[in-house]
């Protein structure tokens, strides 16, 4: 009777086991699915965000095809100039926007400083010139504003 005890539960344990690889198992497989179902989104996402930019880029092409005389530079300029704007609304419709820098104090979480100068018209610190915009996204920092900032005029 003991030994029949012993192979019951020695099967239930077995079964026990083989449930346990069976839900490891399914788990792995869920998991290998999901992360595959996030790869899929995330490539659909930046295919669309990629076809927008291509129709841009697909104006700046047609903005240098044109006649480069005199007289269609004006034209030139205004048609370049409509593209930045819709470059803009596009970035703008993804939340990125630019950054004010200039007359800022310096925040090196924003800002990426790679000149200084000594002069009394600003206070120490304060960020005098932009060199490259620095963009935010949703009020996060995207890019880093490349500044030159005021540093304190030896007397």
């Amino acid at each position: 009777m003991a030994k029949e005890t012993q192979a019951e539960e020695k099967k239930e344990l077995e079964k026990l086991q083989d449930q346990l690889l069976r839900l490891q198992a399914d788990f792995e497989n869920a998991k290998k699915r999901w992360l595959k179902s996030q790869a899929e989104f995330q490539e659909q996402a930046n295919a669309e965000l990629l076809r927008q930019l291509i129709e841009i880029l697909d104006d700046f092409e047609r903005a240098l095809s044109a006649p480069a005389d005199e007289e269609a530079a004006g034209t030139f300029r205004l048609g370049v100039e409509m593209i930045a704007r819709r470059l803009e609304a596009f970035l703008k419709s993804y939340g990125v926007v630019p950054m004010e820098a200039v007359g800022k104090l310096f925040d090196p979480t924003r800002h990426e400083a790679v000149a200084h100068e000594a002069t009394g018209a600003a206070p120490e610190s304060t960020v005098l010139s932009e060199l490259r915009k620095g963009y935010l996204m949703n009020d996060k920092v995207l890019r880093h504003a490349v500044v030159k900032v005021a540093v304190k005029k030896e007397s």
